[in-house]
C-alpha cells in the first residue's frame, strides 16, 4: 500500500489547519508526508482527490453496538435473544464505515456481543470501524444496566471483575459510579451513588497496570467526584459537573464525554418510557448548561452519540455534534471533539491528518467548516490507508 492522493483540500494537524491544494502519501496504512502542490515523486501511484476536503475519519466514543436505537431497546433486546443481538451488531459496523466514521469506542454490552464483533473485524472477518469495546460493564449488584453487567461488591470483587474483562480482550474498562436514566424502570436515581471510591480505585490501578482506559458512567456529583478521585480517564455524561469538579478534573487530566442529544432526544420522543422521560426532563437544562459553561475551559471533550440507546439509531454521532453545535457555536472546536480530541483521548495514533498518524480519512464534497452538515457530504472513506 504505497500511493498518494493529490489535488485535494486537507485539514492537518492539531488545528485542522486548511491546506489549499495538497497531497497526501500513504504507505502500509499510514500517512507517511503530506505534501504540498506539485512536489510528488514519480514512481509512487498518485490518485485525484478531484479539489475534494480531505478530512480526519470521525470518531464515536460512545456507543452501544448490540442495542437498535428504537424507543424501549431493552425490550427489543429481551425478544431477541444473544443470536440476533450479535446479528444486529455485525449489520451497523459497515454503516458507521459508510458514514465516515472509523473508530468506535462500545462501552457496554450484553454478553460481551462488542468484544466478538472487535475482534471480527481485527481479523477482517467482517468490515467494521476499529472497535474498542468494554464488553460487560462493572456495576454494583443491582447497579444501573443490569442486563450487560459484571456485578462486583467490595475491593476483591472489583479487581476479579476488571482481570475478568481484560482476560477476555476488552481494551477498555467501562463501570458505573452513578445510576442512570434509562435501563431500570425503578430502584435507582441519577444522584444515586453506585460503585464507590474505593472499588473504582480498585478498577482504575488495575487497568491502567495493563495500559488500558476506564470510563465512568457519572451524571450525580457525587459520583463524578468518586470516580475522579479514583483515577477514571473519562467521565461518560457529566451533567452535575460544577466549578470544583471541573478544577479537578483539568488537574488529574480527565476527559469529558457529554453524550448530549440522547437526553435532548429522550424527553422530546413520544413513546420513550415514561420513567426515563421524567428523569430526563430533570437534567437536561443543567446538562446544556455545563456543557456551554466548561466547553472553552483546559479540559478535553470527546464526542460520543450514545448510539443505540432509545430513539438514537447508528450511527448517530452527526446528531451528537449538531446538538453540541447548537449551545456552543464553533464549528472548529465541536469538529475536534470528534477527531483530534478523540484521538487524543484515546491515546491512539487517530483523528488527524498528519505524519506517523494512521490513514483513517474521508472525502468530502464541502468544507465541514463553512457549514457542520457538510460533515454528510461524503464522496469516499478510507481506513487504514484502504478505501471502502
Amino acid at each position: 500500500m504505497n500511493y498518494i492522493i493529490k489535488n485535494v483540500q486537507l485539514f492537518y494537524g492539531e488545528n485542522l489547519e486548511l491546506k489549499l491544494d495538497s497531497g497526501v502519501w500513504v504507505k502500509n496504512g499510514y500517512i507517511y508526508k503530506v505534501l504540498s502542490k506539485d512536489k510528488f515523486p514519480n514512481d509512487v501511484t498518485i490518485l485525484d482527490g478531484k479539489g475534494n476536503y480531505l478530512f480526519p475519519g470521525l470518531i464515536d466514543l460512545h456507543v452501544h453496538m448490540m442495542w437498535d436505537g428504537s424507543l424501549d431497546p431493552v425490550a427489543t433486546l429481551e425478544a431477541e435473544g444473544y443470536e440476533q443481538m450479535l446479528i444486529r451488531a455485525v449489520s451497523y459496523c459497515r454503516e458507521y464505515l459508510k458514514n465516515g466514521i472509523t473508530t468506535v469506542r462500545d462501552i457496554g454490552s450484553v454478553d460481551d456481543i462488542a468484544l466478538h464483533v472487535a475482534k471480527a473485524i481485527k481479523r477482517g472477518v467482517i468490515d467494521g470501524p476499529d472497535l474498542i469495546a468494554s464488553g460487560r460493564t462493572l456495576t454494583m449488584t443491582g447497579g444501573h444496566d443490569p442486563f450487560w453487567a459484571r456485578f462486583v461488591d467490595g475491593k476483591d470483587e472489583a479487581l476479579k471483575g476488571v482481570r475478568e474483562q481484560i482476560f477476555k480482550g476488552a481494551e477498555v474498562i467501562k463501570l458505573s459510579s452513578t445510576g442512570g436514566v434509562y435501563g431500570r424502570t425503578e430502584g435507582e436515581a441519577v444522584g444515586n451513588v453506585e460503585l464507590n471510591m474505593e472499588e473504582q480505585q480498585v478498577i482504575c490501578n488495575e487497568a491502567h497496570k495493563f495500559g488500558l482506559k476506564v470510563a465512568a458512567h457519572a451524571i450525580g456529583r457525587e459520583g463524578i467526584k468518586n470516580s475522579i478521585q479514583a483515577g477514571i480517564d473519562t467521565i461518560e455524561h457529566g451533567q452535575f459537573l460544577d466549578e470544583d469538579l471541573v478544577s479537578m478534573m483539568e488537574n488529574k487530566k480527565t476527559a469529558w464525554i457529554p453524550t448530549l442529544y440522547i437526553y435532548q432526544r429522550i424527553t422530546k420522543q413520544e413513546g420513550i418510557p415514561a420513567y426515563a422521560k421524567q428523569k430526563a426532563l430533570e437534567i437536561v437544562e443543567r446538562h446544556a448548561q455545563a456543557f456551554k459553561q466548561f466547553f472553552n475551559r483546559n479540559l478535553l471533550i470527546g464526542a460520543g452519540s450514545d448510539a443505540g440507546s432509545p430513539s438514537t439509531p447508528h450511527p448517530a454521532l452527526t446528531d451528537e455534534l449538531l446538538m453540541m453545535h447548537s449551545i456552543v457555536d464553533d464549528n472548529k472546536q465541536i469538529l475536534k471533539t470528534a477527531t483530534v480530541n478523540a484521538g487524543s483521548i484515546l491515546d491512539r495514533k487517530v483523528g488527524r491528518i498528519q505524519e506517523s498518524y494512521v490513514a483513517d480519512f474521508i472525502l468530502l464534497g464541502s468544507n465541514p467548516l463553512d457549514d457542520l452538515t457538510n460533515i454528510k457530504d461524503i464522496k469516499a472513506v478510507y481506513k487504514k490507508g484502504k478505501r471502502f
